[in-house]
């Protein structure tokens, strides 16, 4: 998604949102492996990285990540994880 769009930005930022809150209780169980996986898709090694401020590009998954509301699902299913491991 290009940068330069402010309006598409802050339109993407709110259906983050409110997608978010719609997948709540699938986030509640399963967030943190989705989160992960997600993270490393884009991060990972062949992965494209979520900005590339030369381009003026930034991926819509950034803003997935990066919500406080979906971090905030995702804290439960990452403590039972934590738990487990141990």
């Amino acid at each position: 998604m290009r940068t330069e769009n402010a309006l598409r930005i802050h339109a993407l930022r709110c259906a983050v949102t409110v997608g978010a809150l719609l997948l709540a209780p699938v986030l509640l169980v399963a967030g943190a492996p989705l989160r992960g996986r997600l993270w490393r898709h884009h991060q990972g090694e062949h992965g494209r990285g979520f900005v590339d401020k030369e381009a003026g590009w930034v991926s819509p998954a950034y803003f997935v990540v990066t919500n406080v509301v979906f971090q905030a699902l995702c804290v439960p299913s990452e403590y039972v994880l934590r738990r487990r491991r141990r």
